[in-house]
């Protein structure tokens, strides 16, 4: 197990973005990313950039599975970029990051361990195009649709 640490602003996140919500049009991140996962839930996942990098970050998509118990393909998947920092003082409404680290023992199958999981908390609304537009701003692609 691992102890939930305190995460500076300094540091980044990733988040893992589907390449199914990507515009074919531009290359960016489309807006319905940034929004809580589960749906129901109150948090963004990501992974910090103190205990992985974006290549550790994808390739962890690869021992997840789908829905169907098969598993993820790492390569559909892109990761974003984002400082902590920025999300903090930045967005509105207002969100905060914490270290939230995926530990099971024994390990569950599909359900990987991920001392690099972190969670954005805090309402992320949907109707809300310059909270969608900021979150957009103060990110980047750390591995981009181009690159594969």
């Amino acid at each position: 197990m691992w102890k939930i640490e305190f995460i500076d602003n300094i540091y980044d996140l990733y988040i893992r973005i589907h390449e199914t919500f990507i515009s074919i049009k531009d290359g960016k991140p489309s807006s319905s990313v940034f929004k809580n996962t589960p749906k129901d839930g109150d948090n963004l996942s990501s992974d910090w950039s103190k205990y992985c990098t974006p290549k550790t970050s994808r390739e962890l998509i690869g021992t997840q599975k789908k829905q169907d118990g098969t598993l993820k393909n790492p390569n559909l998947f892109y990761i974003w970029e984002m400082n902590v920092g920025e999300i903090r003082k930045d967005i509105s409404p207002t969100q905060s990051v914490n270290h939230d680290p995926i530990y099971n023992n024994p390990i569950i199958d599909g359900l990987p361990n991920n001392r690099a999981h972190a969670i954005i908390i805090g309402d992320k609304p949907t109707n809300n195009a310059e909270f969608r537009v900021r979150l957009y701003k103060i990110g980047k692609w750390a591995i981009a649709p181009k690159e594969d």
